[in-house]
């Protein structure tokens, strides 16, 4: 499977720390029981332990469909083709604006591309992973020859599933299950794959159940459709709420996952993590694995974008100059779920 072409655009307002915690304070001002200023300092240093400086929100006057469609003309121009050589296009983001039918149908409609097979694939910040796999396979069954696949994280438009809820914190207590908003960020994504028998991607998966409830996004209803849970819905249905610090115990799934690439760890020039977190802790995680010269960050520049982070780190780097083609790269996702992958191919 060849990557034929592959755009990422973040969303146009740049939200420093400075913005994110005023965003904080001025959603949180009339309700939070405490010392407002003694929270904003904690958060404060949180955000500077992770390395993160910036991060990117939709403006007011910005639409998440229109990033996607000038994401997939860019890669449609990279790939030289046209709307009408996709034969399935895949949607694979955190954030939707429909649970019927999938966001695909409207991202095809608006690119005039009535004949596409498309559906959606819900996987967490996995998505993009599971999409390109599930590709992968169709490729090699014959069914398609050219897939689209495209997301666009919007946490952060007004009463998108970040905010205002994530900011709206009532006590210290609330910071464990909101910090994780604030390392967020908005953008689009588009990735278009061809068949290409002798570059098979090597994808291998991890997986533990005993955190599902540790980073959620609730519909209403849920309560009837999973175990009894004190950490789901804390920011309210359709709202993101996440136990970051929790998430980051398992650890040893991540080192784990990452191993499993060692034995093309010489030929792999780099590997790009997923925009969950802190840098210092994928840092450590990849030195203890004998990968940490491999690595290569986003996340300080454009926060945690979601399932559009493997997509976006591939952008950045082909177009700085830094990946070239045929280079083999390797990618290393954490999921809520939880799941965990390693993936290597040639670019």
């Amino acid at each position: 499977m060849r990557i034929e072409g592959i755009s990422f655009l973040p969303a146009s307002r740049k939200m420093s720390n400075a913005d994110v915690l005023e965003e904080v304070r001025k959603n949180s001002a009339q309700r939070f029981e405490g010392d407002l200023d003694k929270a904003l300092n904690y958060i404060k240093w949180m955000l500077d332990g992770t390395s993160i400086e910036s991060r990117y929100w939709f403006a007011d006057d910005e639409r998440p469909l229109d990033l996607m469609v000038r994401a997939c003309r860019d890669a449609m121009d990279q790939a030289e083709c046209g709307p009408e050589d996709i034969d399935l296009l895949i949607y694979t983001g955190n954030c939707r604006g429909f649970i019927e039918p999938g966001d695909s149908y409207f991202v095809a409609n608006a690119l005039g591309m009535d004949r596409v097979d498309c559906f959606d694939v819900l996987d967490a910040c996995m998505a993009w992973t599971r999409a390109c796999d599930i590709a992968q396979s169709h490729f090699v069954s014959g069914r398609y020859k050219r897939a689209l696949i495209v997301n666009a994280e919007s946490y952060f438009v007004p009463g998108g599933v970040a905010y205002p809820s994530n900011f709206q914190l009532t006590n210290l207590r609330d910071i464990a299950y909101c910090f994780s908003a604030y390392c967020g960020g908005d953008g689009a994504s588009a990735t278009i794959l061809s068949a290409d028998d002798d570059n098979r991607w090597f994808f291998k998966y991890l997986s533990v159940k005993t955190g599902v409830d540790l980073c959620t996004i609730p519909l209403g209803g849920y309560e009837k459709r999973s175990p009894p849970s004190n950490k789901i819905g804390l920011n309210g249905i359709g709202a993101f709420t996440s136990f970051s610090s929790q998430v980051f115990n398992y650890s040893a799934y991540m080192e784990e996952s990452l191993r499993l690439l060692t034995p093309y760890r010489d030929q792999i020039k780099m590997v790009f993590p997923h925009t969950g977190g802190s840098v210092p802790a994928y840092q450590k995680w990849a030195d203890t694995c004998g990968f940490g010269d491999r690595m290569r960050y986003i996340f300080p520049q454009y926060g945690n974008v979601g399932s559009a982070s493997i997509p976006a780190a591939i952008a950045v780097h082909a177009s700085n100059g830094e990946l070239q083609r045929g280079d083999r790269i390797g990618f290393w996702v954490g999921s809520s779920g939880m799941s965990f992958v390693a993936s290597t191919f040639h670019f």
